[in-house]
């Protein structure tokens, strides 16, 4: 995994919290019950379900709503190499 791909996880993770504690702000104007359990519950409420919402409409709908999430792509992971066998224990069983 590259630096970039690292930091495109952690965008594409920011954002949606970002986005669900903003959601909290404008909740609470309207909603009077304990601040901090408001703020806690709402923002991780907010945040799966933004992130949820705009990550399945960029893989059916089209790659452009991976904007929402900061990026508009995800993270491409390299698969790793095949490893060799060990030549001490001879080739692997068939």
């Amino acid at each position: 995994m590259t630096l970039y791909d690292l930091l495109c996880s952690w965008w594409r993770t920011a954002v949606p919290v970002i986005v669900g504690w903003l959601g909290t702000l404008l909740a609470g104007i309207y909603v009077d019950i304990d601040e901090q359990a408001l703020a806690g519950g709402l923002t991780a409420a907010f945040a799966v379900v933004y992130y949820g919402l705009f990550r399945l409409l960029e893989t059916k709908a089209s790659p452009r709503f991976g904007w929402f999430l900061g990026l508009a792509r995800p993270p491409a992971y390299p698969t790793p190499p095949a490893k060799p066998h060990n030549p001490i224990y001879g080739p692997p069983p068939v």
